[in-house]
C-alpha cells in the first residue's frame, strides 16, 4: 500500500510549496465567498472529475481579475435549510470576498438536511454570533461545506457539528465537516463530532490545503479506514492538510483507526492531525487523541515547530509516536512546551524522530512510555545523532539520541492536565518541581501558554515547560468592620450614659 494514497492506482500527491500564513490575513474582513448547490456527496476530487482534484498545485484564486464592485455583507435571514433568505441560498448568491452574516439570527442552530453547501467561488467568510450561540449541524447525513477552489474559506465565531463523510468501493473520504482545496481558517470557533470513512480517510472533520486555527476547538472527529476487502488508510482524525498554523486552540478527543479485516494491512497515522508540509503550534493543546497506528497526536512529514504548547495523554496504538511523530526527513524545534502521559505500543512514546537537526529548548518531555523499548523518544534508523538545544527536562531517551549537556532528568512533578486559566489546559508545576526558575526563554514569550496575564518569567529565570508559575496575587487589604445602624446607636446612647455618669463623679 501507497503509504499516501491506499492501493496505489491513485496517483502520488506531488510536493508543494508551504504557505506562510500571517496574522493580516486572519484579519482580513473582506475575506471571502459565493457558492452553488451540490448533492455530491462523493465528492474530494477523486478519479473521476480531472477538475476538481485537490492538492495538484499550490492553490491560487481562480480569477485573478480585481473585483468590479466592494465586497459585499449578506445577512442569513432565517435558519432553514433552504429557500429564500436561508444560509444555502444567501451562500448561493454572493460573489468572490463577499461575506455570509449569521450575526442577527436568533436560532441556535442550522441543520442542513438536504446536503452540504457548495462555496463554488475562490473567497468567502461566514461570521457568527459566537462559537456557543449558533451551531450548523449536518445531521450526520454529509459534510457541511464543500469548497474546491483555491482561494480562502473562513469560519469566524460559529460551531461545526456532525458532519458526515462515507466513500464506497475503493474511493477515498476526507473532511467530515469541510473539505476545501485552498486555505481554510477556523477562528473563534468549534468543530466537533464530524466523521470520514472509505478506503482512505483524509481528516475526519477538516481536509484543506492548508489550515489556520485560532482560539478554537477541534474535538470529538473521527476519520476511520473501512472497506470490505482491502487495506486501508486513516490519516487525521480532525484534520489531513498540508500547511498547519495553530494558535490558542485545543485539538482532543479525535481518532483515526480502521476496521479490523483479517488478511489486509492498515496504515493509520495522526489521531488529531497529518501536516503533510509541516507548520507552527503555538499556546496550544493536543491532547487524548488516538491513532490505530502511528502519531497519536501530530504527524508531520516536514519541520515541525512547537511553542509555548501541551502535547498531553495522546495514544498510537499499534506503532510508534505516541505524541509527535515526524517522518525523515522532518525535524521537530520545540521550546517551552510540555509533552507528557503519551503513550506508543514501540518506541517513541512522547516524540519519534528520524533525522539529525532538530532543537529542544526549556522544554518538559517526561512521564511518557511506550510499550517496547520504553523511550520517551526515539530515533528510527541505525546510528546516533545529537539534538540542539538548552535547559530542558527529558526522560528516558534511546541510546541512538545524544541530549544536551544541561539537560535534567528528574521528575518535573506535573500536576494533572486541568483548566489553570487562558484558553487552553496545561499541567501545572506541583511545589519543588525542579523545573522551576531552570529553563529559558530563547524566543523571548512575553507569556507562558496561557497567553495575556500569564508572564513567560517569574523569578530568576523561566520555568521550563509551557507553564509558568506566576507572581503571587498581592494580599487584599483588611476590610474595616462596619457597624449596622443599631449598633452605632447602641454605642453612642452607652458613651452618652458613660459621659453623664463620669461628670457626677466629678461633682461629687
Amino acid at each position: 500500500m501507497n503509504h499516501l494514497c491506499p492501493r496505489n492506482r491513485r496517483r502520488a500527491i506531488p510536493r508543494v510549496l508551504p504557505l506562510a500564513l500571517s496574522s493580516t490575513l486572519l484579519a482580513t474582513t473582506g475575506l471571502l465567498a459565493a457558492a452553488a448547490r451540490t448533492a455530491d456527496n462523493g465528492w474530494i476530487g477523486p478519479r473521476s472529475d480531472p477538475a476538481r482534484h485537490l492538492f495538484t498545485r499550490l492553490p491560487l484564486p481562480r480569477s485573478a481579475a480585481p473585483r468590479a464592485t466592494p465586497a459585499a455583507l449578506l445577512p442569513v435571514a432565517n435558519c432553514n435549510d433552504d429557500g429564500a433568505g436561508s444560509l444555502r441560498a444567501t451562500v448561493a448568491a454572493a460573489a468572490s470576498g463577499d461575506e455570509i452574516d449569521l450575526r442577527q439570527l436568533q436560532c441556535s442552530k442550522i441543520t442542513l438536511s438536504t446536503g452540504a453547501v457548495e462555496v463554488d467561488v475562490d473567497d468567502l467568510a461566514f461570521l457568527g454570533p459566537g462559537r456557543d450561540r449558533l451551531v450548523i449541524d449536518g445531521g450526520n447525513q454529509d459534510r457541511l461545506f464543500i469548497h474546491p477552489h483555491g482561494g480562502r474559506l473562513g469560519f469566524f465565531g460559529l460551531t461545526l457539528a456532525n458532519g458526515r463523510n462515507r466513500a464506497t468501493g475503493f474511493d477515498v473520504a476526507g473532511g467530515g465537516c469541510v473539505a476545501s482545496g485552498g486555505y481554510l481558517f477556523v477562528v473563534d470557533s468549534s468543530v466537533r463530532n464530524c466523521y470520514a470513512g472509505g478506503e482512505g480517510s483524509y481528516g475526519g472533520a477538516l481536509y484543506a490545503y492548508s489550515l489556520t486555527l485560532s482560539n478554537s476547538s477541534v474535538t470529538g472527529n473521527h476519520a476511520y479506514g473501512t472497506h470490505e476487502a482491502a487495506g486501508t488508510a486513516a490519516f487525521g482524525g480532525a484534520a489531513f492538510v498540508y500547511a498547519l498554523d495553530l494558535s490558542a486552540s485545543t485539538v482532543s478527543g479525535n481518532r483515526a483507526d480502521h476496521r479490523v479485516n483479517p488478511g489486509f494491512s492498515s496504515y493509520d497515522t495522526g489521531g488529531a492531525i497529518v501536516a503533510v508540509t509541516g507548520g507552527t503550534i503555538r499556546e496550544s493543546t493536543i491532547d487524548s487523541n488516538t491513532s490505530g497506528g502511528r502519531a497519536g497526536g501530530i504527524a508531520s512529514f516536514n519541520p515541525l515547530t512547537v511553542i509555548n504548547s501541551t502535547i498531553s495523554g495522546n495514544r498510537a496504538l499499534s506503532d510508534i509516536g505516541g505524541g509527535l511523530f515526524l517522518r525523515w526527513p522532518s525535524t521537530l524545534e520545540m521550546d517551552n512546551s510540555t509533552v507528557t502521559a503519551n503513550q506508543a505500543a514501540f518506541d517513541g512514546g512522547g516524540i519519534w524522530l528520524n533525522a539529525p537537526g532538530s532543537r529542544i529548548r526549556s522544554s518538559i518531555v517526561f512521564g511518557n512510555s511506550s510499550d517496547l523499548g520504553n523511550a520517551d523518544n526515539r530515533y528510527g534508523l541505525p546510528g546516533t545523532f545529537a539534538i540542539d538545544g538548552v535547559a530542558s527536562i527529558i526522560g528516558s531517551a534511546s541510546g541512538l539520541i545524544t541530549l544536551p549537556i544541561d539537560t535534567l532528568g528528574s521528575d518535573p512533578l506535573l500536576r494533572p492536565l486541568a483548566a489553570n486559566g487562558g484558553p487552553t489546559r496545561t499541567h501545572a508545576l506541583g511545589a519543588g518541581s525542579p523545573a522551576i526558575d531552570a529553563g529559558s526563554n530563547p524566543a523571548t514569550l512575553a507569556n507562558d501558554q496561557r497567553g495575556s496575564g500569564f508572564v513567560r518569567v517569574h523569578g530568576s529565570a523561566a520555568d521550563i515547560g509551557a507553564f509558568e508559575v506566576q507572581p503571587a496575587a498581592p494580599n487584599a487589604a483588611l476590610a474595616v468592620p462596619t457597624l449596622s445602624r443599631l449598633g452605632a446607636a447602641l454605642i453612642a446612647g452607652l458613651l452618652a450614659i458613660a459621659t453623664l455618669f463620669w461628670r457626677k463623679r466629678r461633682r461629687i
